[in-house]
């Protein structure tokens, strides 16, 4: 089967591994879909992940899949189901020649029954399995579409830990696919004015779909006085960072309102600058994926969410490297592709 891999140079491209076999209560799926995690995964293919990480690997982790094999002591997963995350390879395995980058780019993958796991095996370790969850009956979109959910699964469980009150100014610092996210939870859950903050017009814009009151292009403005001006002087109650720059990051900080916290969601090149900022100011919030899984389905059922909003292009899977070339140019801010798609891009 085909699996996209890198060696950490900035490449990322289509290689023939084996074909992963199920086995016990893991089972074998094929994958859909799988998107990208936009910015963490060019941090990964260019080595620039401020934790080890053992080259090559198979990448991706927004994969969907379907059930072709139960395991032999699979009882809840059938054939035919629809699950989440399946991945070509587990952490701390190898398929072939290449380690695991979380491994959903690959044309077959599995999952694991992990409710029959724990029954035969009470207190074992679930480690990435617990993430692999089944999509509900009903749901009737796109593998393309499901892809999304994973996004919006970490970010409304953060949103929701940080726990703001209604009526509270909330900064999103960036405006990617997970500041999308993030914004879109902000302002389910109440925040006003909502600011986001990033680099670009045509993104910023964008953003505004997602309830954001006010941008602030920091190329051309003014960070401080224009957040100072969308909340009548007062500063930001809470900051959720997106964006993964330490500079930003310190320079948002100055922009606290009193009691204001902040809260690092990104992952950074240089984690050890946010130590100038005392953990007083920090949260350190949860993303709840599992607890939220029902949660976001709900809103899918209830046309609350349009998961079609938080990508841009869905391509076929043959065309990842071209793909990703395209998120480094910024031609795109998340791509899905499709395993069996028949070519050409939207």
């Amino acid at each position: 089967m085909k699996a996209a891999v890198t060696e950490g140079r900035g490449d990322i491209r289509l290689v023939d591994v084996p074909v992963p076999e199920a086995g016990s209560y893991r089972c074998l799926c094929k994958t859909l879909a799988c998107a990208t995690c936009t910015g963490t995964e060019l941090k990964v293919i260019s080595s620039r992940i401020p934790w080890q990480v053992s080259y090559p690997g198979i990448v991706g982790h927004e994969s969907v899949g379907v059930v072709l094999q139960p395991g032999e002591k699979a009882r809840y997963v059938k054939k035919g189901d629809v699950y989440l995350r399946p991945t070509a390879v587990y952490s701390g395995s190898r398929l072939g020649a290449y380690d695991s980058m979380l491994g959903g780019f690959s044309e077959y993958g599995l999952i694991t029954d992990t409710k029959a796991f724990m029954e035969d095996n009470p207190g074992a370790p679930l480690g990435y399995s617990v993430f692999q969850m089944k999509v509900p009956a009903g749901i009737n979109v796109s593998a393309a579409d499901l892809t999304s959910v994973i996004t919006l699964k970490e970010t409304a469980g953060y949103v929701g830990d940080i726990g703001f009150p209604v009526n509270s100014s909330v900064v999103i610092l960036g405006a990617g696919p997970v500041a999308m996210a993030m914004a879109f939870f902000a302002k389910i859950n109440g925040a006003f004015p909502l600011i986001c903050v990033a680099r670009r017009d045509e993104p910023l814009e964008y953003m505004k779909r997602f309830g954001v009151n006010r941008t602030v292009n920091i190329k051309k403005e003014d960070l401080g006085a224009k957040v100072m001006e969308a909340t009548g002087g007062m500063g930001a109650e809470y900051i959720i960072d997106t964006a993964g720059a330490a500079g930003l990051f310190l320079e948002a900080f100055k922009t606290l309102a009193p009691g204001g916290r902040m809260a690092p969601y990104a992952t950074y090149d240089h984690p050890e600058k946010l130590k100038a900022v005392d953990s007083k100011f920090i949260i350190n919030a949860k993303t709840g994926e599992v607890l939220t899984h029902q949660y976001i389905f709900d809103l899918v059922r209830m046309g609350v969410i349009n998961l079609k909003n938080f990508y841009s292009h869905r391509m076929p899977f043959k065309d990842i490297t071209r793909g990703f070339e395209m998120l480094k140019e910024k031609k795109a801010f998340k791509i899905v592709f499709e395993m069996d798609a028949p070519g050409g891009e939207e």
